[in-house]
């Protein structure tokens, strides 16, 4: 069987696709409608669709086509392996912003990463039904993958075992981390804003955030958290007042 390149057919398509426009808008685009097909059907608004619909009218029908074998190849390449594939194409083609010093972490040491932190957060999966993760400037989420990809080889089911809340202030990297969450089944809220000032422009989920029912899962956590916390006070001033006595 001969092995793909996906990642040399993916930057080659996008690089053909449309040679009146830059590559950077042709990927951004190629961002906006994967975001919009992936959130759509969950979102249901007129809103998406017309983003959608704004974006795709810029092309011709060969053109619009040509998008869906991008994200079929995108598909094919996550499907192959855990990786931060979009993030190997943005610093691939220079696409980012190296004046404000962006730049992803390599792969193989947010793998490296994962790897030496989970041994505090497995004792916690022993005790709790899940538990939440953020990065609060994610990039592609190439970080969150690799936790995943480690969770999944620890033998825990990371679509119902894991939720997690991903910021960053670029648009073109919040749009990146929302599409490969998604596709990777990922519970999460990806937000684009401002992480210090914790002021957000666009704030959306992934599809296994709904599917997993994890709206309503965070609201029991809380409950119980809060139930604990009751609990804990209550006992320190029992302890108070033994002490006084």
């Amino acid at each position: 069987m001969i092995k793909v390149d996906y990642l040399k057919e993916f930057t080659a398509k996008l690089q053909s696709l449309d040679r009146s426009k830059r590559t950077y808008d042709v990927f951004r685009d190629f961002l906006i409608l994967s975001t919009c097909a992936l959130a759509q059907p969950f979102y249901r608004s007129d809103k998406i669709e017309q983003k959608y619909l704004e974006t795709v009218n810029k092309y011709t029908k060969k053109q619009a086509e040509e998008f869906s074998q991008l994200l079929a190849f995108l598909i094919d390449a996550l499907t192959e392996k855990h990786q931060d594939f979009l993030g190997q194409v943005y610093m691939q083609l220079k696409l980012g912003n190296s004046v404000n010093g962006q730049f992803f972490t390599p792969y193989n040491i947010s793998q490296f990463m994962a790897e030496i932190n989970f041994t505090e957060v497995e004792e916690k999966l022993e005790e709790q039904e899940f538990i939440t993760l953020s990065d609060p400037c994610c990039g592609s989420a190439g970080m969150i993958i690799a936790f995943a990809e480690t969770m999944k080889n620890k033998g825990y089911n990371y679509q119902n075992q894991l939720f997690v809340e991903v910021i960053d202030i670029d648009e073109m990297c919040f749009m990146m981390a929302y599409i490969q969450l998604s596709l990777y089944g990922i519970p999460a809220k990806v937000m684009l804003g401002d992480t210090l000032a914790y002021k957000f422009s666009q704030i959306i989920c992934t599809p296994m955030y709904f599917i997993n029912g994890f709206s309503w899962r965070l609201k029991e956590a809380e409950k119980t958290k809060t139930n604990s916390e009751k609990e804990i006070i209550k006992k320190v001033e029992e302890i108070k007042q033994l002490t006084l006595f």
